[in-house]
């Protein structure tokens, strides 16, 4: 099964952020996993003012600030008997980020993607390019309808998007050990972009049965012994067509690879990833190629780690 020990959870103080320690807090629970809160607080350029300011005394500032709500969220995911650490740092966001996921090396990141600080930022232009295409473990993304409360995330309905390049086994493979834990239905998505291809002409049949045909056998023979596995392929938009089936299926959780082939693969994939993250009505899992396989094991759980 997902073996999750370690989950990093960033964190800005809005409504987005509280509800991904909300469901970090309760995969944590579900995993017997340990929550990593951080807060990157960004620099003050003294330059930028007109009149001379002391930044060392808004950081100052700043920092007890965060320091505060960080301790009251702490106490609170720890109230929900769960290991809870914290730390606030100043510097680049994404920066910052990347050097605590190499120090920590979580198993999974957790995080908000409408907050109107820090996390709204990691969505938008270069930086959005650097999370979703350079981060080296699973991100899951919250938005701010998300969870309202400490709870086990539910795992009723799946929803796994390909476009068939490398990462797409590594998704598979994160996406049917949770189904397999929660006996989840699954459905497996590839949107054919109808301006990438001629639907219309003598081909269509071929082509789509082809491409049913790639879905099938990408699913492994023994996972239609434990969960309900659909496969479907649409033609349109691809982030529209994923957008509606989120809605139309009452998906709990989608899963996506986040690497494509090539450049162009890449783009199209960031682009699609990107608004999807953004409009998304229910947590979305990324998933880079991983340097190793999964781990199976009879039920999620184990040892703690005392705080």
């Amino acid at each position: 099964m997902l073996t999750i020990k370690k989950i990093l959870c960033p964190v800005d103080f809005f409504p987005a952020s509280d509800a991904a320690v909300n469901y970090a807090a309760g995969l944590a629970a579900n995993y017997d996993a340990e929550i990593y809160l951080l807060h990157v607080i960004t620099p003050i350029a003294a330059g930028g003012y007109e009149y001379a300011i002391d930044t060392t005394e808004i950081i100052k500032s700043m920092e007890d600030k965060s320091a505060q709500e960080m301790n009251e969220l702490r106490a609170k995911v720890r109230a929900a008997g769960v290991i809870a650490e914290t730390e606030l740092r100043v510097g680049d966001v994404y920066e910052e980020i990347k050097w605590v996921i190499g120090a920590l090396k979580p198993d999974l990141i957790v995080m908000g993607t409408h907050g109107r600080r820090g996390v709204e930022r990691w969505f938008i232009g270069s930086t959005t390019e650097k999370l979703l295409r350079h981060s080296p473990v699973p991100l899951v993304t919250i938005s701010a309808a998300g969870e309202k409360s400490f709870a086990a995330p539910r795992f009723r309905r799946l929803l796994v998007t390909t476009d068939f390049s490398e990462g797409t086994p590594d998704a598979l493979a994160h996406a049917f050990s949770v189904a397999q834990e929660n006996e989840s239905q699954v459905t497996l998505l590839h949107v054919i972009h109808d301006v990438s291809v001629d639907m219309s002409g003598k081909y269509q049949d071929s082509l789509l049965n082809g491409v049913r045909k790639q879905l099938e056998d990408l699913v492994p023979t023994e996972a239609r012994n434990w969960c309900d596995i659909v496969t479907r392929v649409e033609t349109g938009v691809p982030y529209r067509i994923i957008l509606r089936t989120l809605e139309d299926e009452k998906i709990d959780l989608l899963v996506m690879n986040i690497h494509g082939k090539g450049m162009l693969d890449r783009a199209l994939l960031g682009s699609t990833a990107e608004r999807v993250v953004r409009a998304a009505s229910c947590p979305v899992m990324l998933i880079p190629p991983m340097k190793r396989k999964l781990k199976r094991r009879a039920r999620p759980g184990g040892s703690r780690v005392a705080a």
